[in-house]
C-alpha cells in the first residue's frame, strides 16, 4: 500500500468519528478551522476497550528506554485523561498496565483525543499536525511500507522521520545508514532521536570488518570474568541475545544446529546475554539446550557490551577472525556464517 491510501485511509478515521474532520496534517483533512496548536503542556483524553479499575501507563521514549511517566485507571467507560508538559516534542508510548503492546504517539504540548480499539491501534486520532504525521508513517512503518530513504527523501527536515530512522538503524549497513543520516537537514542536528543515532555511528565507524573486536565487561554464570580474548586461535561467532527477545529464540535451533557442525571445525561461539534477570537467562539456556561459552552484560541497551557494539536491535551476529579481527556483523545469522 502507498502513501497516498495510507492517507485516505487515515481520513476515513476522522470521518468515520465526526461529522466534520477536524484539522490535522495537511494531507489527512482540507478543514483547517479548527486547526490545533501549540501550548505550554499536552492533554490526552482517550478511551480504552477494557474494564474499569485498569490502568493506563504513559512512557517517554528517549536514548532507547521507556520511562514512565503517568498512570491513571480506566472509569467505568473506558476513560482517561492525562496532563503534563514536554521539554521538546517526543515520542511517548500508552500501555494497558504496564505490559503487552505499545501504541506510539508523538507528543507535542497540545491536546490530543483517541480512542483505542481492541489490537491497541488507534481508531480515532485528534491531534496536532506533527502527531498526524507521526501516526502516518508509523502506520506504514506497522505494515511494513515505510520507505525510509525515499520519505527522507522527500521530507528531510521532519523530526518524525528522525525518530524512525533512529529506531530502525538495524536494518541498514554502515555505508547505507551513514548516507542516510547525512541526508538530513541540519535543523535535526540537535533532535534528541539524531544525538543518539550519532553516537551510534561514530561507535560503528571502530567497529567495521578489519578492526579488533573491542573488549567488554562480561561474566559467566558463576560471576567469573570472560574475556573475547579468550578465543584466540579459533573462529569466534558472537552472539547477541536475551532470554525475553522473540527472534533471539526463535534462531535457537539453528545456532545449535550450526555448533554441532562446525563445533570440531574450529568454529566456537560466545552468547553474550542482556538479560537482566539472571534466572530468567540460566533458564532460557537450558531450554533451548546452549551448550557453548555463555557471557553476560547487564544494563540491557545502556550495558557495555550494547554501547561498545553499537546495538540497536537482537539478535545480533559478529564473527571474528583467528586473530579477534572483525569478520563481519549482521542481524541475520546466515550473512553473517557467509563470511566463514
Amino acid at each position: 500500500m502507498n502513501k497516498i491510501l495510507y492517507i485516505v485511509a487515515l481520513s476515513a478515521l476522522w470521518v468515520g468519528c465526526q461529522n466534520t474532520a477536524p484539522a490535522g496534517n495537511a494531507s489527512t483533512s482540507g478543514d483547517t478551522s479548527d486547526k490545533i496548536t501549540i501550548g505550554d503542556h499536552y492533554i490526552i483524553d482517550g478511551t480504552a476497550p477494557v474494564k474499569e479499575g485498569a490502568r493506563i501507563f504513559l512512557y517517554q521514549y528517549k536514548d532507547r528506554v521507556y520511562t514512565p511517566v503517568d498512570s491513571v485507571a480506566l472509569d467505568s467507560q473506558g476513560h482517561f485523561h492525562f496532563e503534563g508538559k514536554t521539554t521538546e516534542p517526543l515520542v511517548y508510548a500508552l500501555r494497558l498496565n504496564g505490559s503487552g503492546k505499545r501504541a506510539h504517539l508523538y507528543i507535542e504540548n497540545s491536546p490530543i483525543s483517541l480512542i483505542l480499539n481492541p489490537d491497541w491501534n488507534f481508531e480515532f486520532l485528534r491531534s496536532s499536525d506533527g502527531t498526524q504525521v507521526f501516526e502516518l508513517y508509523n502506520r506504514m512503518a506497522l505494515n511494513n511500507a515505510l520507505d525510509l530513504p525515499k520519505e527522507i527523501k522527500e521530507a528531510p527536515a521532519s523530526p518524525q522521520l528522525a525518530y524512525f530512522l533512529a529506531r530502525n538503524a538495524y536494518r541498514y549497513d554502515f555505508p547505507t545508514l551513514s548516507a542516510l543520516r547525512k541526508s538530513l537537514d541540519k535543523s535535526l542536528d540537535n533532535n534528541p532521536y539524531i544525538k543518539e543515532l550519532d553516537l551510534a555511528l561514530e561507535q560503528l565507524s571502530k567497529i567495521q570488518p578489519g578492526a579488533e573486536a573491542p573488549e567488554i565487561d562480561l561474566v559467566d554464570a558463576q560471576g567469573k570474568k570472560v574475556s573475547l580474548k579468550d578465543f584466540r586461535g579459533k573462529k569466534l561467532l558472537v552472539d547477541f541475545w536475551a532470554s525475553w527477545c522473540p527472534d533471539c529464540r526463535k534462531a535457537s535451533p539453528e545456532l545449535v544446529a550450526l555448533y554441532k557442525e562446525q563445533k570440531d571445525k574450529g568454529l566456537e561461539i560466545l552468547s553474550i546475554s542482556l538479560d537482566e534477570d539472571t534466572a530468567a537467562w540460566q533458564a532460557a539456556i537450558a531450554k533451548d539446550q546452549y551448550t557453548w561459552p555463555q557471557a553476560l552484560a547487564k544494563g540491557v541497551w545502556q550495558s557495555d557490551a550494547a554501547l561498545t557494539y553499537a546495538l540497536r536491535w537482537i539478535p545480533t551476529y559478529m564473527l571474528l577472525d583467528k586473530d579477534g579481527k572483525i569478520l563481519a556483523r549482521d542481524i541475520q545469522l546466515s550473512s553473517v556464517i557467509s563470511e566463514r
